[in-house]
């Protein structure tokens, strides 16, 4: 990955709002994360799960007085917004899908806080902190495990991008090249219900909060993190092959059925791709993982960038 700062358009990426006096409230009850801990100097990692507990979308969330921003894939936003509304009765809050409205870039790179600070912008000093100057808001996220730092920045559709000094790539695989390398996982719409959210790490990101009341599929969350070891957990690997689809099917070199199924995946070169997968933690550490097929192209696993840990404990 290049270590110049580069800024990538992620016009995949889209922004709802949930605003009125009761939109924190009304989120609290939905979201795997505490709303109600919000600032707008924050951003949260948070997941929106069925009864059974399996995540129908990922976000990024931040308040900004009486509105809860959700940010999240675009192919999400109707459905997710549509399933919300239906929930919200007596509450006074509105769900919109505002992705019209907002432009979402990421800044990733070495020097990408320097690149930030040239332009004028006061940086946030830790990953899921966050500042505003103007309409523009800059989110910090975690870095690579290769020192690379990362920005989101949102600001009104139409208005020209305050970074002069930057390169603008024409493609969004950086960014999602570097979740993947960062291990953060993002539900599309390939992968809709396939995961509770400690099968992708979410818990360990600190996207869900044990503390909190309840939301759809708590009790099963709940369960999961409380009643033995977890078995199940997303981790990296390279795979030998171009293409890689999120939802991909994972098989052990010991079964003819599926033990897992793809998070996410990018290009890493002509001939290669990175990716976030799920599957059970012994088939990971013995025998070996393909895509696709019990002889399709073998995974390389590549280690996390984080340690797993029991944030209830």
């Amino acid at each position: 990955m290049s270590s110049a700062s580069s800024v990538v358009a992620l016009p995949e990426l889209g922004l709802m709002s949930v605003s009125g006096p009761d939109a924190g409230a009304f989120l609290q009850s939905q979201l795997t994360n505490d709303v109600a801990r919000l600032t707008p100097q924050q951003m949260q990692l948070s997941g929106y799960c069925t009864p059974k507990g399996r995540l129908l979308a990922t976000f990024h969330q931040w308040r900004s007085e009486e509105t809860v921003f959700l940010r999240l894939p675009r192919e999400l936003i109707a459905t997710i917004a549509k399933r919300l509304s239906m929930f919200v009765m007596r509450a006074k809050a509105q769900v919109t899908d505002v992705s019209d409205a907002w432009s979402t870039y990421a800044l990733v790179g070495t020097n990408a806080g320097s690149a930030l600070r040239e332009a004028g912008f006061s940086v946030p000093d830790a990953p899921w902190r966050s500042t505003s100057v103007g309409e523009t808001r800059i989110d910090r996220v975690l870095p690579t495990p290769d020192g690379m730092e990362r920005f989101l920045l949102s600001l009104p559709s139409g208005s020209q991008l305050p970074l002069p000094k930057t390169s603008l790539q024409t493609s969004s695989n950086l960014w999602w090249l570097s979740e993947i390398d960062a291990a953060v996982p993002t539900v599309f719409a390939a992968t809709q219900e396939k995961f509770v959210p400690q099968m992708i790490n979410l818990e360990v990101l600190g996207g869900v909060d044990f503390k909190k009341g309840c939301y759809p599929g708590q009790e099963i969350v709940a369960r999961s993190q409380y009643l033995g070891k977890l078995k199940r957990r997303m981790n990296i690997a390279q795979v030998e092959t171009t293409g890689v689809q999120a939802g991909a099917d994972i098989f052990h070199s010991g079964s003819t059925q599926p033990v897992g199924a793809v998070v996410m995946a990018a290009p890493f070169s002509s001939a290669a791709s990175r990716l976030l997968f799920e599957a059970p933690l012994d088939r990971v550490e013995s025998g070996s993982l393909h895509l696709q097929s019990p002889a399709g192209p073998r995974l390389s696993g590549l280690p996390l960038p984080y340690a797993l840990f029991d944030p209830t404990e």
